[in-house]
């Protein structure tokens, strides 16, 4: 009997010990912490995603773009008519990143940076993650005549809205776009995009990615044709495999442009068409650490 309440005493004590230690410095439980990995990669197809880079990192991306596949062994299902974008981007800050590239596309020049607003935690008590992205790209192709500089320059501003739901993560991007099209007196453009990302295993991830062009009201205008009845909504889908320091993303899309004017306003390939694109992105990342000296 004395056994038995000197053991109560000794387990009353340690509770109340355990409970004033989690009253001054809280349970560790429900310790807030924002959301990692919504996305495999800094973009998904061709659009941002809400994933950054940590600070001091570096990541260089390789993305190809082939020929439509419906011209099959002439082209070599689109492979003579390939296009490469090479770009780099870095992480200023935990919340901000900046970034620049080359595409083949048009010989365009691209640069951006993105902010993050609000990241999604694992107590939900933050539901979303929310960025702003600031992107602009200029066209340096050689035309037989002088083309005015706005109409080579495109300037992009877009918020990045996020959520990861176990296994699956979800985004949307409203976008706004300023650019001068040749004898079309509109110069604001707007698009909504939709991308979604699905873990199959540890490392891999099926993806998909969809952007809406809005349509101004028909002026009858052969500009008007032009930008809008030419060219169509771009819509991807694709796979992200994780290697380590390394990601590839293989998909197939009805876009080869790689810049956020070119995929999304510009895109004169169609689904229904079968003008299917297939592509790639490779990307790596390099640390100041140790680790940026790994060869690859």
């Amino acid at each position: 009997m004395r056994l038995f309440l000197l053991f109560f005493l000794f387990l009353s004590g340690s509770i109340c010990s355990q409970n004033s230690l989690e009253d001054i410095i809280g349970s560790t439980k429900n310790t807030s912490q924002p959301i990692t990995s919504i996305f495999s990669s800094t973009r998904l197809i061709n659009g941002h995603t809400v994933e950054m880079i940590p600070k001091g990192v570096g990541e260089f991306r390789i993305s190809h773009r082939f020929g439509t596949i419906e011209e099959g062994f002439y082209n070599i299902f689109g492979l003579d008519l390939a296009q490469i974008r090479l770009g780099y981007d870095y992480g200023i800050s935990e919340n901000m990143m900046i970034g620049l590239g080359r595409s083949s596309y048009k010989k365009t020049y691209d640069i951006f940076s993105r902010v993050s607003l609000i990241k999604q935690t694992t107590d939900n008590s933050t539901p979303i993650s929310l960025q702003f992205l600031f992107a602009s790209s200029i066209k340096t192709l050689r035309y037989g005549s002088k083309i005015p500089f706005m109409q080579r320059l495109g300037i992009i501003n877009k918020i990045l809205i996020a959520k990861k739901i176990g296994k699956f993560s979800i985004q949307t991007s409203p976008s706004l776009m300023v650019h001068e099209y040749n004898n079309y007196n509109k110069k604001i453009f707007t698009s909504l995009g939709l991308s979604a990302r699905y873990m199959i295993g540890n490392r891999v991830a099926l993806t998909t990615e969809y952007h809406y062009r809005f349509k101004h009201k028909d002026d009858g205008s052969p500009s008007y044709q032009d930008i809008f009845e030419r060219n169509y909504n771009s819509f991807g889908i694709g796979i992200d495999i994780e290697t380590g320091g390394h990601v590839f993303q293989f998909h197939f899309s009805n876009s080869s442009a790689m810049n956020e004017q070119g995929f999304i306003f510009e895109n004169d390939k169609s689904w229904g068409n079968g003008e299917i694109c297939f592509g790639f992105n490779i990307l790596r990342e390099f640390s100041r650490g140790k680790k940026s000296e790994e060869k690859w």
